[in-house]
Order: structure tokens, then sequence, then C-alpha cells
């Protein structure tokens, strides 16, 4: 198989394998700073710089939410059926890009809403695709571990955007911030192309055993679908999925997806309107930048850790104490609106979204282990995150202006209550699905 297909018949041996473990480890790095375009300075950037009225900002963020959702579970089937995974990613980066640089230069609403529609399907490509490569290079055996580490390089790439969009915004201007976004993505292309398309086993990639099965295998052993083009490939990706929501734990964790990010998602902006009326739109730039690298610092922490403690104290503890972490982080926020008190509270975030970081993309591959499956489940549940975030930043918003922040802040942390009393009774041990031995591979 040619070398440019991102994955060959043959698996590279292990110690080969080691080059592109690190490149992935900067992909990480890279793409945390490029993911999300401007993350939460796009609101700031366009209310003091462009002068936007809040129903503006509102509409181009709606964009680039909604597009994410309708992207996430076609771009998890595309990246099963995919070889070419690196291309994908630069594809990714690419749209990212364009959506940046078009709204640094043409602040028109079209472009701005469209640019936030770029960022929305890039955002559904990078986790399922990034996870799948690294499922694909060190098959399930070393997954655990992996993903933790992935993602501790992943917070440490926040941190870094942090650090840099902050002292860019403050000390030069909001639209500088774009084209650091542009220069990190260079970086991630570079990274991408240091991996090497024969150390991905495409099959182990798509969670199914690796080097066994043929492509096109279809879940829960039936037969292959008949040659046929994309609609068949679409009707085959939507039948998996039904078979694979016929298993009651797969119902349950896409419910607890929901109400993890219903209750967690509104949080962070409400945080920053707390700050912004304080402190004011400039003050507000730096405070922002530091409880993201606050809350990233415990994200990388327990990002890494999550993966060794997940094969030792299994899934369902980890992501039960990240349940009460957000409900516990909901009733701080209200002890204090000081901007060093919420800067505090805000660590905690670093401890749920850790977790559900790792853990969450574990239980799924518990879940569609041998099925081929694995990435088109990610998009459904990246589908039911982007649901319970609509949801709680929709709720939030009318609650807050109806009944004040710290009411608002009750009701997110009695739903996620309500998450952790429905996955302590509800959701089983995923970690014994896993396949008992694999070839290992080194991770260093």
């Amino acid at each position: 198989m040619a070398a440019s297909q991102d994955s060959s018949a043959q698996p590279a041996a292990p110690d080969t394998k080691i080059g592109s473990l690190r490149a992935l480890k900067a992909v990480n790095f890279f793409i945390a700073d490029v993911q999300n375009g401007m993350g939460p300075y796009m609101a700031l950037f366009l209310q003091s710089s462009v002068h936007w009225g809040p129903a503006q900002i509102g509409s181009a963020l709606a964009a680039g939410n909604i597009a994410q959702v309708l992207a996430q579970t076609p771009a998890g089937a595309l990246i099963d059926n995919l070889r070419q995974k690196r291309a994908l990613l630069i594809v990714g980066i690419a749209l990212i890009m364009t959506g940046m640089l078009g709204t640094a230069f043409f602040t028109v609403r079209p472009v701005v809403m469209g640019g936030q529609a770029l960022v929305g399907i890039a955002g559904a490509i990078f986790p399922p695709c990034l996870a799948a490569i690294a499922l694909g290079l060190v098959q399930r055996q070393r997954f655990d571990q992996v993903q933790g580490t992935n993602q501790a390089f992943n917070a440490g790439g926040n941190m870094f955007a942090a650090l840099a969009l902050g002292a860019i915004g403050y000390y030069f201007s909001l639209r500088w911030m774009f084209f650091l976004v542009a220069l990190l993505g260079a970086g991630a292309i570079i990274s991408i192309l240091r991996i090497k398309a024969d150390d991905i086993d495409f099959n182990a990639a798509r969670g199914g055993e690796a080097d066994t099965a043929a492509e096109g295998e279809q879940c829960n052993d039936a037969p292959p679908a008949p040659a046929g083009g994309v609609w068949h490939n679409i009707k085959d990706v939507f039948a998996c999925l039904g078979d694979l929501l016929k298993q009651p734990p797969v119902r349950v964790f896409l419910v607890a997806a929901v109400i993890f990010h219903f209750a967690n998602a509104a949080m962070v902006p409400l945080v920053t309107q707390l700050l912004a009326r304080g402190v004011g739109a400039k003050q507000a730039v730096l405070f922002t930048s530091g409880y993201m690298l606050a809350s990233q610092l415990v994200f990388m922490v327990v990002a890494a850790a999550s993966g060794k403690l997940a094969s030792k104290l299994g899934r369902k503890p980890l992501f039960l104490f990240a349940f009460a972490a957000l409900a516990a982080r909901g009733v701080l926020y209200t002890v204090s609106h000081h901007p060093a008190a919420l800067i505090a509270v805000q660590c905690m975030d670093g401890l749920g979204a850790g977790i559900f970081g790792v853990v969450g993309v574990l239980i799924i591959a518990d879940l569609t282990k041998g099925t081929g499956r694995f990435n088109a489940a990610q998009g459904a549940i990246a589908t039911a995150q982007g649901i319970g975030a609509f949801l709680s930043n929709s709720v939030a918003g009318y609650l807050a202006k109806t009944h004040g922040d710290n009411f608002t802040f009750y009701v997110l942390a009695s739903i996620a209550v309500v998450g952790f009393v429905v996955f302590l009774l509800l959701m089983p041990e995923t970690r014994d699905r896993e396949v008992a031995a694999q070839p290992q591979v080194a991770v260093s």
C-alpha cells in the first residue's frame, strides 16, 4: 500500500512509531491553540473592537455551535471510513485559518458568521480524528495512557494560547490574535506531516481488531454492505449507530453526555460576563487568560493522571468524580464574584473537563470494541454534547437575565447532581470490555 495512505497492510514495528507518537503530542499542543478559533476572546473582539451588540454576537457564535452539532456525527462516520486522516486534520486547520483571517479583514456579519461556521465544522473533526490516530498507532493496550498524555499536551497548548492571546490582546490589539491563531495552525500542519502514514493501523483506528477486519466491516458481525457508493455508506453508518443505541450503556452514556454539558457549558460565559461587568473589557482579557491558564493547568495534570487511573480504578468512579466536581463548582461560584475568587473556582473546570476528555473517549472505545464504528460513536456522543451545550447556554442566558447569576449557577449545579445520580444508578463499568492483551507500543 502506498505510503501516502494513512494505514498499511503491515503496521510498523513498535519502535518505529515513537516518532509518530511524539509528533501526535505536538499536534495536540498546536491544535489546542487553533481548534476553537479565538474561543472566549471572539465575543470580546466583536464587542470592543467592532462594537457589536449582544444579539449580533450571540447569532455569530450560534452559527458555529449549530454547524458543529450538525457536522459531528457525519464527521465521525467519515473518519471511520477514511484512510487519509492526516489530510482531514489539515483540511480542518485550513477551514479555521480561512475563518479567522476572513474575520480579521472583513468584520461584516456574513463573513463573521461564515467564519464561525467553519470553526464549528473543524471542531467536529479534530477530537475524533486525533483519538482515531492515537488508537491506530497504539491499539487498545496502551490507548488509556496515550489518550491521557495527548489530552495533557492539549491542555498545555491551551495554556500557551491563554498566555499568548492575552498578552497580544492587551499590549497590541485583539485583531492581532487572529494572526497568531493562523501562525499556530501552520505549526500544527508541520507536526501532522511528521506522523508517518504507515504507522496508523486503519482497522484499529476505527475500533475494529487490528489487521483482521476488512475495509467495510460492519458492526455486530453483520455482512458487508453491497458496493453502492455514498448512499450505502450513509445507511450503513446509521444502521450501525442504531445497533449501538440498542445497548442500554450506550443510551445512558449519551444521556450523561447531554447532562454534563448542560450543566457545564454556560459556566465559562457567565464567568466571563461577570468579569467584563466588574473590570471592563480590557482587563477582562487578562482575567479571561488567567482563568483559562489556571483551569488548563489543572486539566493537564488531571488528564495525564486519568489515563492511568482509568485502567486501575475503572471508568465509572472517575466519571462520577467529574460530575461531583462540576456540581461543587457551580455552588462555589455563588460565594464571591471577586475576580480572584472566580478564577480560583474556575480551576475546578479542569477537573471535570480533564476527566471527561480522557475517560469519555475510553468509555466510547469500550462500548464500540470490535464494531469498526468507534469514530461514528464519537460523533454521536459529540452531537449529544453539542445539544447539552446549546441547552445550557439558552437556559442559562434566560435565567441569568430573569433571576440573576447566582440562581443560574445553582440550577446548573443541580443539573450536575442529576447527572451524578443517573450515572451512579444506570451506567455499568465498561473497563472489562477491553481487549485483554495487545502488543505494547512504547509511548515515550
